[in-house]
């Protein structure tokens, strides 16, 4: 599955054609069928009153083919054509299938569902007044709202004109597009619904989507060794819910032995949460921070599969002290989370003087300060910031948010399509990183991991959100639904 520009879609659906695969007919009338299918699989639409506005193009007869059937589902279709009736060959033949239905100039009424087909992946300028009032006057009402492949407002390879339709539901073809996936745009879209139409897409694409990953089999002959061990430097006096966090998310998924570096302050508050870990007690500074000596560190790392620094550890000189004495010592894979980041980030030097592959899992104010920069320029800049940063060090970046992005130090950049705005607690992210550190105690290549654990950060995110609604789920739900996922 990939992310595509408005070229490459429009290459997709000429090649298919061109190959006899379909005709821009046949293919229009999926369109229609996919966003009608999705419909009625999500809302009631018998006796409901539907509103359907329709551009004068292609996204006009996908509009149309959803309107035909949708009548005759038992819906109460009307539709609305602002531009005038689609005037394509194609658009046209399914326009004048539905000329029976009743037609209306301004959206006066109030109606159950509206649903957006103006404009496509071509669309490209700003808007007339005329339509923007109209745009604007429909997000005021109330009603479900659909888009049929994009939000009429948006450009496809990201920005918008001055107002754009803000969708419940945006039902998007062949490829995920680029303001679908990244802020502001990305909050007109709603929820993101894929339907491939079966079309082709050459390896000439944009970005990557993070597939679900398979299943691994083990050998039933396998033992706690056989899953390696996952060492664990978080947490300081003040912040151990950020070590708990990290080793309950290890040990549920699969690390064969969580080992944590752990202040003695914080020991009892551990060792009653996570009974399951491995502890090596350490002093506790007068900062908070744990106390590792070389001796120590050198030992902890010694059995060692994989290593995760930074969550709750503090800014303290000695949290930062400790932070590069682990990574200038290890030779397994290390995550750096948090204030691992913060230890790091006036000194990017050090990433490159780690012996293992690295993977940094900044939120954008991190992020801001490993480059630089502002929260306000990585945001707007989101896959640049990423990139950028990865190829420079070699390292693997995932910028945590909605549609979080892992970004390769070969230049590839994948956007993540699971979780959703409740994850956004203080704790998320130590469960992240807790999943991260026991893939790579298990054995997976860096990037394997950070994408595996991405996307199964967030199903588990989702599945919290429909057991205990966005607003209330924490991420001990999030470590809670992890046991349901297969991976």
């Amino acid at each position: 599955m990939k992310v595509l520009t408005s070229v490459q879609i429009k290459f997709a659906e000429k090649s298919a054609v061109e190959h006899g695969l379909f005709s821009y007919a046949v293919l229009m009338k999926n369109a229609g069928e996919a966003v009608f299918e999705e419909i009625i699989k999500r809302y009631a639409v018998v006796g409901k009153k539907v509103l359907i506005i329709a551009g004068c193009g292609n996204n006009g007869g996908d509009g149309a083919v959803i309107a035909d059937r949708l009548n005759g589902a038992g819906a109460f279709v009307t539709m609305c054509y602002p531009m005038g009736r689609p005037d394509t060959e194609t658009a046209r033949r399914y326009a004048e299938a539905v000329e029976n239905l009743p037609v209306c100039r301004a959206v006066t009424d109030n109606y159950d569902i509206y649903i957006d087909a103006l404009f496509g992946t071509g669309f490209n300028k700003p808007l007339t007044q005329e339509t923007a009032y109209l745009i604007d006057s429909v997000n005021a009402k109330p009603g479900i709202k659909i888009a049929v492949d994009l939000p009429s407002g948006l450009f496809c390879d990201g920005g918008m004109a001055q107002t754009a339709f803000r969708a419940d539901l945006t039902v998007t073809f062949i490829g995920y597009k680029l303001c679908q996936l990244l802020p502001p745009t990305s909050s007109f879209c709603g929820e993101v619904c894929f339907c491939s139409l079966d079309v082709p897409t050459e390896d000439d694409y944009a970005y990557n989507i993070i597939l679900p990953p398979k299943v691994r089999i083990c050998d039933k002959n396998s033992h706690k060794g056989t899953f390696g061990t996952a060492l664990l430097l978080c947490g300081s006096y003040g912040m151990c819910g950020a070590l708990i966090l990290s080793a309950k998310a290890a040990v549920t998924c699969g690390a064969g032995i969580v080992k944590a570096i752990v202040c003695d302050k914080n020991y009892a508050a551990f060792t009653s949460s996570v009974p399951e870990a491995v502890t090596v007690p350490v002093e506790t500074a007068a900062s908070g921070a744990p106390v590792v000596y070389d001796k120590t560190m050198l030992s902890a790392l010694s059995g060692a599969n994989s290593l995760l620094v930074g969550c709750g550890i503090g800014r303290s000189d000695e949290a930062k002290a400790a932070v590069k004495k682990a990574l200038l010592y290890t030779n397994v894979p290390a995550v750096i989370d948090a204030d691992g980041i913060n230890a790091v980030a006036g000194d990017i030097s050090i990433l490159k003087n780690v012996n293992s592959e690295v993977i940094l899992t900044p939120h954008p104010g991190e992020m801001a300060r490993l480059l630089n920069t502002t929260v306000e320029d990585v945001e707007a800049n989101r896959v640049v910031a990423a990139k950028r940063f990865a190829c420079d060090n070699g390292c693997i970046v995932v910028l945590k948010g909605a549609n979080t992005i892992v970004a390769a130090p070969n230049g590839e950049v994948y956007f993540n399509v699971t979780g959703n705005y409740g994850m956004a607690k203080g704790g998320s992210g130590d469960v992240l990183g807790g999943i991260i550190a026991a893939l790579l105690a298990n054995g997976y290549d860096a990037l394997t991991a950070a994408l595996t654990a991405v996307y199964v950060h967030g199903k588990a995110g989702d599945a919290a959100a429909e057991k205990y609604t966005k607003r209330t789920m924490t991420p001990c739900d999030i470590i809670g639904e992890l046991k349901f996922i297969s991976f």
